[in-house]
């Protein structure tokens, strides 16, 4: 037994994702834990993979039945709730990685026991945007749900967190299925929303190292796929490909993962392939911002020569004389 574990998630169809996730974490990232896995109604003959390897099992079973109502989430998201029942309580430190993740390098910093409950921001999603609507019955609903918790402020992301044990109280599961409940139609992406409820302001934003969407990094930073660096890769929501696909451009890189896992062996822990200092993330992150900068103003100069293009048609078609007045000439 660790003073710390390391879980992800994963049903029958996601067991190469899982296998994957651990063997990142095991050789990139350098974890020196333990291991579980939250099993989602998983056949017990290909649950021997993980018992073999000495990974703890935690069999889930399903906390609906119901169609999500928000974005593309299975209702297997709502098993993470268990991650909060007095189970998990033998560890120090809970830290919960989506299965849908490359882990790249130490994320021993995730073990630190200072901040009570911590995550990376949801890029691009703030506190009411994790919520819906639409129909005149969730709206009514959604005023509720504001009376009770002002939706102020950013939305962490719930396919990574790190939390100390103490979080957890004899009814912090009862809290989270009774949120559900109550307002779990708002939700846009799953199970997040209701676990940002439970700690409405009360939670630590870690560096977005932790999670670095490629698609979005990509192309909000004009950054081709092979220079993007990460101490976690996050595919959520991709456009392009998800890793385990042959057309994604990170394929290679999550293949060779997936099949080093049948070397783990929790006997011997490995060091991480790479340990970001505090110097070395703010120098990237200043890097990508000044990226941005030059990508905004690119694409304003695109936009204005663009618009000037087209008044330039326009004063042509209008009053010819004015155009030749006007014009640039060669």
């Amino acid at each position: 037994m660790n003073d710390a574990v390391l879980i992800t998630l994963a049903d029958k169809n996601f067991i190469p994702q899982a296998k994957q996730l651990f063997s990142s974490a095991y050789w990139n990232g350098g974890w020196q834990g333990d291991f579980l896995l939250l099993a989602h109604e998983i056949p017990e003959e290909d649950l021997r993979w993980f018992r073999e390897k000495g990974i703890i099992v935690f069999p889930c079973k399903p906390l609906s039945e119901k169609e999500l109502a928000g974005l593309w989430h299975p209702s297997i998201v709502l098993d993470k709730f268990y991650l909060f029942t007095p189970f998990f309580k033998q560890w120090k430190r809970i830290v919960f990685l989506d299965a849908d993740i490359i882990v790249r390098a130490s994320i021993e910093k995730l073990t630190d026991g200072k901040e009570l409950f911590s995550s990376p921001n949801a890029h691009g999603t703030s506190l009411r945007k994790e919520f819906i609507k639409k129909t005149k019955k969730n709206r009514e609903l959604f005023g509720r749900l504001e009376k009770e918790y002002p939706l102020q402020g950013k939305a962490f992301n719930s396919g990574i967190m790190s939390f100390s044990a103490d979080v957890i109280q004899e009814d912090s599961f009862k809290k989270l299925m009774e949120l559900y409940q109550r307002f779990g139609e708002l939700n846009k992406y799953g199970e997040e929303a209701t676990i940002n409820l439970l700690f409405y302001r009360n939670w630590h934003m870690l560096s977005p190292l932790y999670n670095t969407y490629p698609w979005r990094t990509h192309h909000l930073y004009d950054l081709s796929y092979n220079k993007i660096q990460a101490i976690i890769l996050h595919f959520v929501r991709e456009t392009t490909a998800k890793p385990w696909l042959e057309t994604s451009p990170f394929h290679k890189e999550w293949l060779a993962n997936f099949e080093r896992a049948d070397a783990i062996d929790l006997l011997k822990p490995q060091n991480a392939a790479r340990m970001w200092t505090s110097d070395e993330e703010k120098r990237y992150l200043r890097s990508l911002a000044v990226r941005r900068s030059l990508t905004f103003y690119r694409w304003a100069l695109f936009a204005a020569d663009w618009a000037i293009g087209r008044i330039g048609l326009l004063i042509k078609k209008l009053s010819p004389a004015l155009y030749e007045k006007v014009r640039i000439k060669n």
